[in-house]
């Protein structure tokens, strides 16, 4: 099972920046989500790696070095070449923006249960990854997950993620 030790660090930690890795060309209007998010906190030696889009259910999460982003943003930055993907700076007035400048309060995540059943098949769960992410700040949320082709942010205080009876919540503050 994935520990939330290193989700634990960030609690109290202020996001500083977000960049997201889409495709080139109109971000806004194309068909998929974007598939990897860092986020970086003020005062703090690592940032937020989100990773989806590689089975379609889970997101990848991972703390790293703050040494090493800027050789992850340079590797997918990849502007120049037509029909591939490159490395946008999240704006405050986008919806993962809202985190900017926001110190986390706590974080709640879905890691899959160990064994579920799905149409009368029992499944054995990914442990390695996660369902979900929700930041907390001030009297808000967002909640990034896989949405299908690429990571989905919601800051819908109503939303319901699929297959919710496949995954345990967790809580980190």
């Amino acid at each position: 099972m994935k520990s939330n030790n290193f989700i634990k660090q960030i609690i109290g930690k202020t996001v500083d920046k977000i960049y997201q890795v889409d495709f080139n060309e109109n971000k806004d209007n194309d068909d998929y989500l974007p598939w990897t998010f860092f986020i970086t906190f003020a005062e703090f030696d690592k940032f937020m790696e989100i990773e989806g889009d590689f089975d379609g259910d889970h997101i990848k999460i991972n703390l790293n070095k703050l040494s090493e982003l800027e050789q992850k943003l340079k590797k997918n930055d990849l502007q120049n070449k037509s029909d591939l993907w490159q490395v946008y700076e999240v704006k405050e007035n986008e919806n993962l923006g809202k985190l900017i400048d926001k110190p986390i309060l706590k974080c709640e995540y879905g890691i899959e249960k160990d064994e579920f059943i799905i149409n009368e098949n029992k499944i054995k769960g990914k442990k390695e990854f996660f369902t979900f992410i929700r930041f907390y700040y001030g009297k808000s949320y967002l909640t990034i997950f896989e949405g299908g082709c690429g990571l989905s942010v919601s800051d819908d205080k109503n939303i319901k993620l699929n297959f919710e009876e496949t995954f345990d919540k967790y809580l980190a503050e």
